[in-house]
């Protein structure tokens, strides 16, 4: 149980950890990039519709109506009032779109040169009173191409075009409810299928997009790299550290370790001379003992002038009186084995005694 308890209140100091630094690198990150990470961001779609004003908050899982206004009558205090109503709560990050009512709009359908596609947006800027009743500072419009033609070397531009008098009006009153709108938007337009080239808001007047490689993002970067270098150097840095304190210790035991080793290698060599010698001496029979066999074997009219044992066996050579009787005596021990003579038996007239050669084998090594 207290193990439990102290591994959870770990854990419990890191989440705390983790939402302190989530949170200050959050404030460094540049807003789009807040947008994109943010749980709560949305949008925010006012439709502008005649008479009143529907505002709508959608996200990836749901879209519901937050409020109604009338944005051409209501005063600025009811705006306010508006405001702190349902206005007051919208996410951090939440983009603003107008849908803007096609009455209101000046749409048309225009054929330019085939030509002119790659270069369409400047052509309309010095062909837009041309094209349309109002000279350029007039209005702000948008476009799409919505045809082409090849055969007649044309393309089908549907053109939607706004006056300024009616966009700074709207631009004002929702100014009022804090509210900085994206991009305004043909109204009848399929909100899937719209194209950037689409947007009634000028340029001037759209937020400013941070740069990708700004001071707050370059902040964010020296951050990022500041722990990666950490989280890379650190363990290999204690890694070495290790390294030597074992290296060092094992110095320190490397000697008295060899040595002990050595004595033990000497020790293990000695038993297991020893192991041999009592194995050898437990397994073969003495060479006092093969010579007390022999001479308790042999009758009294029998010598031996020599004896011979070795690995191979035993060697007697000598004179007897029988000596033909000799093998059969020889044979009845159960130490010896192939008894034979090793050259045929002589004579010497001198002792009237047989002169004899010997061989056989023993059942045991012979030490």
């Amino acid at each position: 149980m207290v193990e439990l308890k102290q591994q959870q209140q770990g854990m419990d100091t890191l989440k705390q950890f983790w939402h302190w630094w989530s949170s200050e690198l959050y404030h460094l990150a540049p807003r789009w990039l807040r947008h994109y990470f943010s749980k709560t961001a949305g949008t925010l779609s006012i439709y502008v519709e005649e008479g009143s004003a529907r505002f709508q908050l959608s996200d990836d899982k749901e879209q519901h109506l937050i409020g109604c206004a009338n944005l051409e009558s209501e005063s600025e205090q009811k705006l306010n009032e508006l405001k702190k109503e349902f206005l007051a709560e919208l996410p951090e990050g939440v983009s603003v779109e107008v849908y803007f009512p096609c009455e209101k709009l000046l749409v048309c359908q225009q054929f330019l040169p085939l030509a002119t596609e790659e270069n369409l947006a400047s052509v309309l800027a010095f062909e837009i009173d041309r094209l349309t009743p109002f000279i350029p500072e007039q209005v702000s419009y948008g476009y799409q191409i919505s045809g082409r033609h090849p055969e007649n070397d044309k393309i089908q531009v549907e053109l939607c075009v706004l006056k300024n008098e009616y966009r700074e009006k709207l631009l004002s009153r929702l100014k009022i409810l804090g509210l900085v709108p994206d991009a305004i938007w043909p109204a009848s337009k399929n909100e899937e299928i719209r194209v950037p080239t689409q947007n009634l808001l000028p340029l001037e007047y759209r937020p400013v997009v941070e740069s990708l490689w700004n001071n707050r993002v370059k902040q964010l970067g020296v951050v990022l790299l500041l722990l990666l270098t950490f989280v890379l150097v650190y363990p290999a840095y204690q890694l070495d550290r290790d390294v030597a304190s074992l290296e060092k210790k094992i110095a320190e035991i490397r000697q008295p370790a060899m040595l002990v080793g050595k004595k033990q290698s000497l020790l293990a060599a000695r038993l297991a001379a020893q192991d041999t010698l009592v194995q050898r001496k437990n397994l073969s029979p003495g060479k006092l003992n093969i010579i007390q066999k022999v001479t308790d074997l042999l009758p009294d009219n029998t010598w031996v002038s020599r004896l011979k044992i070795d690995e191979q066996g035993v060697n007697l050579q000598g004179e007897s009186r029988k000596a033909s009787d000799l093998i059969e005596l020889l044979e009845k021990s159960e130490q010896f084995q192939n008894v034979i003579f090793v050259s045929p038996i002589t004579s010497n007239s001198s002792t009237n005694m047989e002169r004899y050669e010997i061989k056989m084998e023993l059942r045991g090594n012979v030490e």
